[in-house]
This record gives structure tokens, sequence and C-alpha cells, in this order.
């Protein structure tokens, strides 16, 4: 990204930064937006939020669960005995 140092009279015409402002062309067109760097914030942190629910709701839909809720998974003693006994099923070839 680049970065414009704006003097006292660029500051003026993009309406002190406070608010929303329009970039055109001498032809009208829009070629950019300035917004203030608070309201960029949050959107960028609300563009992050919805990222993250959207991937946990996919993974959810596949199966996998993050947060262990006390009904999914295993406990500690149980995950370790699980591993103990099948460690023992493959030394001993059983199963």
């Amino acid at each position: 990204m680049s970065t414009v140092i704006l003097d006292d009279d660029l500051k003026a015409k993009l309406n002190g930064l406070t608010q929303h402002v329009e970039l055109r062309d001498a032809s009208g067109k829009t070629v950019g937006r300035c917004i203030p760097e608070d309201e960029y914030l949050r959107m960028l942190y609300n563009e992050a939020k919805l990222a993250f629910a959207l991937e946990e709701a996919e993974e959810a839909a596949k199966g996998v669960v993050r947060k262990w809720d006390g009904t999914n998974g295993k406990t500690t003693a149980e995950a370790i005995a699980y591993v103990l006994k099948t460690a023992e099923q493959i030394a001993t070839g059983a199963k």
C-alpha cells in the first residue's frame, strides 16, 4: 500500500477526513473513496468476524468442532485411555 502525506489544502478538500469522500477524475468517473480511519477499522474488524464465523460454520457442517461444550469429544482421561488402548492394539496386532 502507498502512503500519501496530506498538506492542509488537500485535507480541507477531503472535508478534514471526518466523513466519506468520493474521489472523481475530471470526467466525473469515481476512481476511489476515502473513509475515516475509525470507520475503516470497524469495517475491517467486521469483515474478519464474518470470515471466522463462516469458517466455523463450514467446519461445523463437516463435523469439525473447535470448542468443547461437554457433549462432544472426550475428556483428557478418556483421550489418554483411547491412545493407550490403540497403542496396545497396534503392538499386539489385535483389533
